[in-house]
């Protein structure tokens, strides 16, 4: 939605001021990066695939008793995920 004139030039002279009161905060506040929200859907979608498929695999070793599953299974559970949502927090950070 666009801004009247006269909310477009207040918005301005505030932009004006804050640059002038506080430089670095200015900077900062320009050089910010919305993040997008299908990203963040997308990892936290990822991140409970890898949780429901490493606690199937887990399931599934120790039935079989198979130590590689289970092993397997709990990286898939812990490390897979800690790794996708640490990199989307990340990318909000920057």
């Amino acid at each position: 939605m666009a801004l009247h004139g006269e909310e477009q030039r207040r918005l301005s002279e505030i932009e004006r001021q804050l640059a002038e009161e506080n430089p670095r905060l200015a900077q900062r506040l320009s050089e910010l990066r919305p993040m997008r929200i299908p990203g963040v859907v997308f990892a936290i979608v990822g991140a409970l695939c890898s949780i429901v498929a490493g606690l199937f695999i887990m399931v599934a070793g120790a039935q079989s008793r198979n130590t590689f599953l289970i092993v397997f299974g709990a990286v898939l559970t812990v490390a897979v995920p800690t790794a996708i949502l640490w990199r989307t927090w990340l990318y909000r950070l920057s």
